[in-house]
């Protein structure tokens, strides 16, 4: 009986956002997620240590390059295999991104740049050498840009270090060996990302294409049990507690939860062993987001969740990215007397968390809300309102202004 993991590999051109898709596919125990080629105690693991891979990348030879990849490689593929929880490994880039790297760099140092004699060169150091590396069970390509010009631009222009003439030539050499293995049939599926694909959309096809060939139950759409996620931010003492408690129970609790923010940052931080702040803004909001999904897969019941007192404006923008009008962002406007009034500690202590949250971002999400709330007449008013945009309301992300 074979109880190897099903392993699959998310190649691409550069900048495409294989790393990024890769992140945010279901984060769990059974699910291994094994990053780009570097691995512990091999000689491109030392190299990167000493500063030196970059050199080594361009001035090596090229039976050197591909024994030292391959030196990565074999126990990168073995390593994540033999973990015994793993049902599924995903790999950063897999076997045969591997070959067309290897045939670019080949190319980009010889005087003809051939990728034809490159690629016999690359083939007869495995042979000579009798090297051999598993391959995943299944590959996935994703391209950009309508045509391989404008695949090479959209690469190039997400470079963020000055680019020299060594650079460009290579991603050239790079491309086009991609290109010929997708002609050659070498990858099982091609996701092709276009200027308008977002990229929750692009998450989703990856999910529905890992489903169909594993059936595993982890990889369906994003957050599908649930119709709407609300974020309800607002400056302190304006409301939201409140509103965001009647906005569920009209819902019922068999259908509608009301969390804080803070719960769930201190599941995170509880498994990071540290603050969650202490993470950069995209990695909160991509811990946050896995904490939801788990969340919402324990209680499938629920159609909605609403997260109080969030914040920060990069984490929801990174939220509205990934989950589109799935996430609606709703700011509580509350003039600062009636704040005052409803406050239980001193008007100070209120100024001091305004100012911790306006630093955090809180202006801006009001910028970018789908709804600004006025919250300065009666509660009825109020929710009546939210639900009326509930049913009714057009989204930023559909192309439409927020209801003010």
């Amino acid at each position: 009986m074979n109880n190897l993991p099903y392993t699959i590999s998310i190649n691409g051109v550069d900048n495409v956002g294989k790393t990024t898709q890769m992140r945010l596919l279901p984060s769990h125990y059974t699910i291994s997620k094994i990053s780009r080629f570097r691995v512990e105690n091999t000689r491109i693991d030392e190299l990167h240590q000493q500063g030196l891979l970059q050199r080594w990348w361009w001035e090596s030879t090229s039976e050197d390059f591909v024994y030292s990849m391959v030196d990565t490689l074999a126990p990168r593929y073995w390593n994540a295999t033999m973990d015994l929880d793993s049902k599924v490994v995903l790999f950063d880039r897999g076997v045969a991104m591997f070959e067309a790297i290897s045939v670019a760099v080949i190319a980009t140092k010889r005087p003809d740049h051939d990728l034809d004699r490159a690629r016999m060169a690359f083939r007869t150091i495995l042979e000579e050498s009798k090297l051999h590396l598993p391959k995943e069970t299944f590959a996935i390509l994703l391209t950009h840009g309508e045509s391989p010009i404008e695949s090479l631009q959209i690469t190039l222009s997400r470079e963020k270090e000055i680019l020299d003439e060594r650079y460009r030539l290579y991603q050239v050499l790079l491309q086009s060996e991609l290109q010929r293995q997708e002609r050659d049939g070498v990858y099982q599926h091609i996701i092709r990302i276009s200027a308008t694909s977002g990229i929750g959309n692009v998450q989703n096809e990856l999910r529905e294409v890992i489903f169909k060939y594993t059936t595993n139950s982890l990889f369906l759409p994003m957050l599908h049990q649930l119709e709407k996620v609300y974020i309800i931010s607002g400056l302190s003492n304006s409301g939201k507690s409140s509103i965001a408690d009647n906005f569920c129970s009209h819902y019922g609790t068999a259908h509608a939860f009301r969390a804080s923010i803070v719960y769930f940052n201190d599941l995170i931080s509880e498994k990071l062993g540290r603050s969650m702040y202490s993470l950069a803004d995209k990695e909160q909001a991509r811990e946050l987001y896995h904490e939801l999904e788990r969340f919402s897969t324990a209680h499938y019941w629920l159609k909605i969740i609403t997260l109080e007192s969030m914040h920060s404006h990069l984490v929801t923008e990174s939220l509205k990215v990934w989950l589109g009008d799935k996430l609606r962002v709703v700011y509580v406007d509350t003039v600062e007397t009636l704040r005052l009034n409803r406050g239980r500690v001193m008007p100070e202590v209120i100024g001091s968390k305004d100012t911790l949250k306006v630093a955090r971002g809180v202006g801006l999400i009001r910028f970018d809300a789908d709804l600004v709330l006025d919250n300065n007449d009666s509660l009825a008013n109020t929710m009546s309102n939210l639900l009326n945009f509930d049913r009714k309301g057009k989204l930023k992300g559909s192309g439409q202004l927020a209801v003010q």
